[in-house]
């Protein structure tokens, strides 16, 4: 099975986008092998063992096939091999049979698309099954009801499989809708935030997992499940106000949290938006937002020689991959592709494509913990991070939850080890070390307080030593202040942005500077130290190629170091990155020497923040 091939100009239209999913898809199916139901790309296969990864593939390939199905402008497919992969997969006969789900399986997670799949190609799937397979699936996609489930997002996947089941016509259970409803109600944090199950992150999963399938049950369900599908619309609508501040103009998103090797996933909450007719924007600035931030990523290499999507970022970096990760886990990036089951006629795609509205230079996300900064000065779009960590460790959690900064233009870099500055992913950080070059940083905090003016968070990153930060977006830049008790001399290291390094004629590590200049790819990094009563040392530090996530060759970082005896300490800084060179800042700071408070004049503003924690004012 083939499909047309795709051109390489910027994608505008239906036809370009459905040309892009059919040349990812047929780069994968050439992988099939008869019999076979599944594709496996790849050979790093999780414990959940070769079969169900190939059947993962296969499934997540799906999300774009379903949507095309739904739409009468999309071409005949050729998709009778496709539905007889299906009904082998879920034939108990079969010798290449799915087999069936246990608890907490990876299986359940793949059954949503055929539950999705069933409400928008039901008669597809009635005229290539006969009876008895069409019996069959639907008697593998009920499994799910016996089955335990982590309570997370996953309680999403029993609601989309008995929507499917409802809109084909077959035996649902609406009780098994209610009581997961019931469950994912308990993760609502209000003002259209879940966390990812409770007392969990607050992350990507929020717009391509929790709302996504809360738009499409909204649209496939609105006239059963009236009730539940207006609140699922109201809190897609709260959180679109804030998840918009995520993309840059170029449309690059911030990467932060796990599974960002989903890729153009970030942009799938967009998709459900359009599909579902939500009116919180403009059809035009939603299909802008999701044509960028697609043609963005057409720009990466997420795909190898073959046209197979990668486990990576920006480039195939397994260091980002999560031990669920299988090679064709990529493919959920397909979710995105729900656009296509939307005609040419709708107002989506009659629509132009419009950039993304004017938005103020900070904004802040509340229940995330985080301040989204649109530095027009420097052109760079990142955001300020309180601290999350997730209750499993994942991994590289501390690198992709609890940094301080994270940033669309230049990502972050990803921990190889604790031995060595280099090996540990200095960029963003405050790191911590006992003269044996061992470091650690935050993992999780104590206390964490949010503004759209500065960020307040109290950590302990080992014990015996307690530190206090605040960050401060800036109209150029952000400004950090750390207060640090030590019971035992210690080494420290604070990183600022990270930045490619092609060659040492970009940066010495080692040398002493503060200040990274990359003219190849007209950007910079700066950390300028503001500490009253010290000055810490500039040092560049230079990571192996692949610490970073968008930039494969080695990445630097400016960083400050000082060592310190016993006792309570103040550091400060300036923190830049962007586009062109730093330039100069025109921002004074005040800091209190008896420590009780500090002022910030920035561009004719004056800001005083008390260093004074609430519980002793």
């Amino acid at each position: 099975m083939k499909l047309p091939p795709c051109s390489r100009q910027p994608l505008c239209t239906r036809n370009d986008v459905e040309n892009e999913f059919n040349t990812l898809f047929s780069a994968a199916w050439s992988l099939h092998q008869d019999g076979a139901t599944g594709i496996l790309p790849g050979k790093a296969i999780p414990l959940y063992g070769s079969k169900i990864a190939a059947m993962e593939t296969f499934s997540r390939l799906m999300w774009g096939i379903f949507s095309q199905l739904a739409c009468p402008d999309s071409p005949s497919l050729p998709v009778a091999p496709l539905f007889r992969l299906i009904a082998d997969g879920t034939n108990p006969k079969h010798p290449n049979y799915w087999g069936t789900p246990g608890d907490f399986d990876q299986r359940c997670v793949e059954m949503a698309v055929y539950g999705v799949g069933l409400a928008l190609a039901a008669q597809q799937f009635r005229a290539h099954l006969s009876h008895e397979e069409f019996a069959n699936l639907v008697s593998w996609l009920k499994h799910i009801r016996r089955v335990k489930l982590p309570q997370n997002n996953w309680s999403f996947f029993p609601i989309m499989v008995e929507s499917g089941l409802c809109i084909a016509g077959e035996n649902w259970q609406p009780d098994t809708i209610a009581h997961h409803f019931s469950l994912l109600d308990e993760y609502y944090l209000g003002d259209g935030w879940y966390s990812d199950g409770k007392g969990r992150p607050r992350d990507y999963y929020n717009a391509m997992a929790l709302h996504y399938y809360g738009l499409v049950y909204a649209q496939l369900m609105g006239q059963r499940d009236p009730e539940r599908s207006r609140i699922l619309r109201e809190r897609a609508t709260l959180f679109a106000h804030d998840f918009i501040h995520m993309f840059a103009d170029d449309g690059s998103a911030i990467p932060f949290g796990r599974s960002l090797t989903y890729r153009f996933a970030q942009s799938a909450f967009w998709s459900a938006v359009a599909f579902s007719a939500l009116p919180v924007f403009p059809a035009g600035v939603v299909k802008g937002l999701i044509l960028r931030n697609i043609n963005w990523w057409r720009q990466q290499e997420f795909t190898d020689s073959r046209g197979i999507m990668n486990v990576g970022y920006a480039y195939d970096n397994n260091g980002i991959s999560e031990d669920y990760n299988a090679p064709g886990s990529s493919y959920w990036a397909c979710k995105t592709f729900l656009i296509l089951a939307l005609d040419k006629q709708s107002v989506f795609w009659k629509s132009a494509a419009l950039p993304l509205p004017t938005s103020t230079a900070q904004h802040e996300f509340a229940h995330a913990g985080q301040i989204v900064h649109h530095d027009t000065r420097n052109q760079h779009h990142y955001l300020l991070n309180a601290g999350q960590f997730p209750a499993k460790n994942y991994n590289n959690s501390e690198s992709k939850y609890a940094k301080f900064a994270y940033s669309s233009l230049l990502g972050f870099n990803l921990e190889r080890c604790r031995y060595g500055i280099e090996m540990n992913a200095c960029d963003s950080m405050l790191l911590f070390s006992e003269h044996d070059d061992y470091f650690r940083g935050r993992r999780i905090n104590q206390y964490s307080e949010v503004s759209n003016r500065y960020i307040h968070c109290r950590w302990q990153p080992q014990s015996g030593i307690s530190v206090q930060t605040w960050f401060v977006p800036l109209s150029s830049g952000h400004f950090r202040l750390h207060i640090i008790e030590n019971d035992r001399n210690i080494n420290t290291v604070e990183g600022g942005f990270p930045i490619p390094v092609f060659t040492t004629e970009t940066a010495v590590p080692g040398e002493k500077k503060n200040d990274i200049i990359d003219t190849q790819e007209n950007i910079f990094s700066l950390i300028e130290d503001l500490s009253p009563a010290l000055t810490r040392t500039a040092e560049i530090v230079v990571s192996p190629p692949a610490s970073n996530i968008i930039f494969p060759c080695s990445s630097g970082v400016p960083t400050l170091q000082q060592a310190l005896e016993p006792g309570k300490h103040l550091f400060a800084c300036l923190v830049r990155a962007g586009r062109g060179t730093p330039g100069e800042s025109d921002v004074s700071v005040d800091i209190d020497p008896q420590q009780r408070y500090f002022t910030i004049q920035d561009e004719g503003t004056s800001l005083t923040i008390s260093l004074t924690p609430k519980s002793e004012r």
